[in-house]
């Protein structure tokens, strides 16, 4: 999905909690397999896994803290 679309996407989906909804906007445009893709012909395919792994750790981790703090 565009990362354009995604918070009208994250309106729609009203059945979950808005911390939910914050972890979907966050991870979406930072973990997409264009992006991926891209990392892994450029600094090597175990790179793009190690980097993709940490960066959702920390995207989902800062969404439920920002969540938890904020909404």
């Amino acid at each position: 999905m565009c990362s354009e679309a995604d918070a009208f996407v994250a309106a729609s989906l009203s059945g979950f909690s808005p911390t939910a909804r914050l972890a979907f906007m966050v991870v979406g445009p930072m973990v997409d397999l264009k992006l991926i893709a891209l990392q892994a012909g450029t600094f090597g395919r175990a790179f793009a896994i190690r980097f993709s792994a940490v960066t959702w750790v920390v995207a989902v981790t800062s969404s439920a803290l920002v969540g938890w703090w904020l909404l």
